[in-house]
């Protein structure tokens, strides 16, 4: 067995860890295990079913499914032939996924839903064989995967294991495509051992073990989930737990009782304003012994952090305040839990202070679809927060002239399949890519992000102003959602702001303030002044020409299905300004 294979490290846990559960399901209301010997039984099945079919390595095979177990079931399958899988979001329109069929030219499609099903039949693109997750979506055109899983039950399996022996290195894993927010996908080639480097390298940074159980719910589709959230555990040999959606991670994590779990900002996000939202129309007492508790975390934090020592006294209040204020926090995520890893974009600083603070570790880190996408992470003994963490193993950084990011390592991508033009654009003659991301290194090795290179806002006056940490700060405002810093050869900085609408319609039942129509709503003189002041709360830091001088609320969230967030939850900034053209002229209309 080679251990830079994805699938022969997988079939080495399945002979290892038997009955160990592999998957943790919800079934019939409660939460079901899958063992590591059964989803082998299961992978080994399909995989002798495509290879019946004529599928062969090299061949594309496409899933577009939201997270299950069936979605692993047959992505692991693909990667014992050696056939790269073709991940899709499920949020995308039939036209999207159209283009990206044709592009990538699977023999075969995995879908998960018949409503999905729907959505893969309006394409003109077909496929050889289409493969139904769900049973009742067997017919005549569409095979379900149960069926699959028989048919390859009654096969050699001894053939299997050729098969498998087979799969190399330099074999591609996948075509991923990127999220587009800045123009059309382009379809990464990742290998298995991009992957497989990049999950050995990350483990020793973040100290994961086989006794670690994860909880699932970013999309698969995106690449920090399906090495973070499934390639880790299978190759460790931890367990996964599948949650039902978003909406429901914390009830989940209260079932499951995750140890780790990987998660975009938005989580944190959510999770800071909910808590401070409650602390602010909460008693004046309970407001003191919030803030008492939150000192008290602090302190935790930095012995943690920094070494700084505690004393019996300290020690015996950070005991308090876990009892008062921060247990309950600690249960909601199920009371097992040693780390969340955020990524996919920057954390505010705040949110994981406040959060290391109540006990719940977060650690930050960073990578590009295009490096597998892992390159930088903190961890226990080496966090800075604020920072992406320093380098994994086996990874070199350059920083270029105009404080670009340049990375080399054995997880940086192949190339964009089809597309050597890009792919010549990206990675340089010394093999360095350029990420297109603004940062630099501290004097220990932690890595700090400014922005994205494109984003950086040069105003009329010259100033170059970097956006993301503007939207962070005012993004700490339990009242706001999604913030877009306007600027670029503008006069002045302005923004769009999106609303919280649960947030805000609390504060508007206890102002006794209508909330309908929401359009009205949004209009009136409280509301903008509220906003103001929350602005002005939250950037005193920053210079005369960064402020936001004016700012428009927009009427709707923003949304994947409106097309102004990528299926991972970034902001199409690109697709915000055209939609929003109207509210941007508006503010410029008159000079400050």
């Amino acid at each position: 067995m080679n251990k830079d294979v994805i699938a022969q490290r997988f079939f080495e846990n399945v002979a290892r860890l038997g009955d160990k559960p592999a998957l943790l399901s919800k079934i019939n209301g409660q939460y079901v295990p899958l063992s590591y010997r059964k989803l082998g039984e299961i992978v080994r099945a399909i995989a002798l079913t495509l290879d019946s079919w004529g599928i062969r390595k090299g061949d594309r095979c496409a899933i577009i499914s939201d997270n299950r177990q069936e979605w692993i079931m047959a992505d692991m399958a693909n990667q014992a032939l050696g056939v790269p899988s073709v991940p899709i979001y499920p949020t995308l329109s039939s036209v999207q996924i159209d283009e990206l069929l044709k592009h990538s030219e699977p023999r075969v499609i995995y879908v998960g839903t018949p409503e999905l099903l729907k959505k893969v039949l309006a394409c003109q693109y077909r496929p050889e064989y289409y493969v139904g997750f769900d049973p009742q979506m067997a017919s005549a055109e569409v095979v379900s995967l149960e069926q699959v899983i028989t048919k390859g039950s009654q096969l050699d399996p001894e053939h299997f294991n050729s098969i498998l022996a087979a799969v190399e290195p330099g074999d591609l894993a996948c075509i991923n495509y990127t999220s587009g927010t800045t123009g059309v996908p382009k379809g990464v080639m990742l290998t298995n051992e991009n992957f497989v480097r990049d999950v050995d390298n990350s483990v020793q940074n973040l100290q994961i073990f086989e006794s670690d159980v994860f909880l699932s719910f970013l999309p698969l589709s995106h690449v920090l989930e399906r090495m973070g959230g499934y390639y880790v555990p299978m190759l460790v040999g931890a367990t996964i737990g599948f949650a039902e959606s978003i909406e429901k991670v914390l009830d989940n994590m209260a079932e499951v009782k995750p140890t780790i779990l990987i998660s975009v900002p938005r989580l944190f996000e959510k999770i800071y304003a909910t808590v401070m939202s409650g602390v602010e129309s909460g008693s004046f007492l309970k407001k003191k012994i919030f803030f008492w508790a939150l000192k008290a975390g602090r302190e935790r934090m930095n012995a943690e952090i920094y070494g700084t020592p505690l004393s019996w006294w300290t020690q015996r209040k950070i005991k308090i305040a876990d009892k008062l204020v921060f247990s309950k926090l600690q249960n909601r995520t199920g009371g097992r839990l040693q780390r969340f890893v955020s990524g996919g974009a920057p954390l505010s600083k705040e949110i994981a202070e406040f959060l290391f603070a109540a006990g719940l570790r977060v650690y930050e880190g960073y990578g590009l679809t295009e490096t597998s996408p892992v390159v930088t992470v903190n961890g226990p003994g080496h966090v800075r927060l604020g920072s992406v963490g320093i380098a994994i193993p086996e990874t070199e950084f350059k920083i270029s002239e105009d404080n670009e990011i340049l990375v080399r390592g054995p997880q940086v991508m192949r190339g964009y399949y089809k597309n050597e033009e890009a792919t010549r654009e990206v990675i340089d003659s010394d093999g360095f890519l350029h990420t297109g991301d603004i940062g630099y290194f501290d004097e220990d090795g932690f890595l700090f992000l400014t922005d994205r290179k494109k984003n950086i806002l040069i105003t009329a006056g010259g100033k170059n102003v970097a956006p993301q940490p503007i939207e962070d700060a005012i993004k700490l405002s339990p009242y706001i959602a999604e913030v877009v810093l306007i600027g670029d050869r503008r006069n002045f900085i302005s923004a769009l702001i999106v609303l919280d609408q649960a947030m805000i319609r609390k504060w508007a039942e206890s102002h006794q303030i209508t909330f309908e129509p929401y359009s009205e709503f949004i209009k009136r003189p409280e509301v903008y002044r509220l906003i103001e002041s929350e602005i002005e709360r939250l950037t005193p830091h920053l210079s005369r020409f960064e402020k936001v001088k004016k700012f428009s609320i927009v009427p709707h969230d923003f949304s994947i299905e409106t097309g102004e967030l990528t299926p991972s939850l970034k902001v199409k900034r690109k697709i915000v300004l055209e939609k929003y053209a109207d509210l941007i002229d508006e503010m410029y209309r008159e000079t400050v």
